[in-house]
C-alpha cells in the first residue's frame, strides 16, 4: 500500500507514530510550526523524526509559518490553499498514492480543519487524473471536550501495547521541539492519547462545519485579543469564502 499522511504542524505525526512505523508514509506538513516567529527548529525537528519513523518528507513539507496561514485566513484569500491542494495532489500522482490519512476536522484549530479539507480535495483530484479512487480517511487530533465536531466511523483502531506507547513516550522525550502538543493533549484527555491510535471516514462537510456555536477557535482569539496579543479574532466568518471555493473543487471532484 502506497500511504501518505498530511499533517497541519510539526509534532502532528506523534499522534500517529505506531501507524506511519508500520505504513512509512510520504508525510507532509502544512506549517513550518514556529507559532509567533521565523524559527524552523519544529519542521527540522519532524524532518528528522521522518526519519526514524521510516518516513519520507514530501512537499509541501512546511511550507509557510503559522503567522503567514493566519494572515490568508483573516483575510479570506483561498489562492494560497489551492495552491497547496495542487502540491499535495501531484504528489498523490507521482507517489501512486492508494490510501491518504490527515487531521481531522473537529473545530478546534483551524490550520488543522483547512488541511484536512485541502487533503480530501487533493485526493478526489489525484483519483480523477491516477483514474481511481485514492481513500482518504482522518485520525483525531485532540481527545474529549477539545474536539468540537463528531468523528467519521472508525476504519482502524490500533491499540498499542506497552512496547509501542513506550516507544511513543520515548520519541516526545526524544523531540520537545515537536512534542508539546501531544503532552498537552495527554494532560487534557488522559492516557488514551498514548494508548490509542484510530483511522475514520471522514464525515461529510456539510456535518463538520459550525453552525449551533461558534467554533473553539474563536474563543481562544478572543482570550488572546483580551491579553493584546492580537488585534483581532480569527473567526468561522473569516474562513467562509476559503472552505467555500475548497468544498466546490471537493464536490467537482467528486
Amino acid at each position: 500500500m502506497n500511504s501518505a499522511l498530511v499533517v497541519a504542524h510539526p509534532g502532528h505525526e506523534l499522534r500517529m507514530s505506531a501507524w506511519v512505523r508500520r505504513a512509512r508514509p510520504r508525510l507532509s506538513i502544512i506549517a513550518r510550526g514556529s507559532r509567533s516567529g521565523q524559527s524552523e527548529r519544529r519542521i527540522e525537528a519532524s524532518r528528522r523524526l521522518a526519519d526514524v519513523l521510516g518516513a519520507v518528507p514530501t512537499a509541501p513539507f512546511g511550507a509557510a509559518f503559522d503567522v503567514d496561514l493566519y494572515r490568508w485566513m483573516m483575510a479570506g484569500d483561498a489562492h494560497p490553499f489551492l495552491d497547496l491542494v495542487d502540491t499535495l495532489a501531484a504528489g498523490f500522482c507521482a507517489g501512486a498514492v492508494t490510501t491518504v490519512v490527515t487531521d481531522g476536522w473537529q473545530n478546534y484549530n483551524p490550520v488543522h480543519d483547512l488541511t484536512h479539507l485541502m487533503t480530501r480535495v487533493a485526493a478526489a483530484e489525484a483519483g480523477q487524473t491516477l483514474g481511481r479512487a485514492v481513500t482518504c480517511l482522518d485520525y483525531p487530533v485532540v481527545l474529549g471536550d477539545l474536539a468540537a465536531a463528531p468523528a467519521g466511523p472508525a476504519v482502524e483502531v490500533l491499540d498499542l501495547d506497552p512496547q509501542q506507547r513506550a516507544d511513543k513516550q520515548a520519541l516526545v522525550d526524544r523531540y520537545p521541539e515537536i512534542a508539546d502538543d501531544v503532552a498537552s493533549l495527554s494532560a487534557s484527555a488522559g492516557p488514551a492519547a498514548f494508548t490509542r491510535e484510530s483511522l475514520h471516514r471522514p464525515l461529510p462537510l456539510a456535518d463538520l462545519i459550525p453552525t449551533d456555536r461558534p467554533p473553539l477557535y474563536e474563543a481562544w482569539g478572543e482570550d488572546r485579543v483580551r491579553a493584546g496579543v492580537y488585534a483581532e479574532a480569527l473567526r468561522w466568518s473569516h474562513m467562509v469564502p476559503i472552505v467555500t471555493r475548497l468544498a466546490r473543487r471537493l464536490e467537482a471532484a467528486g
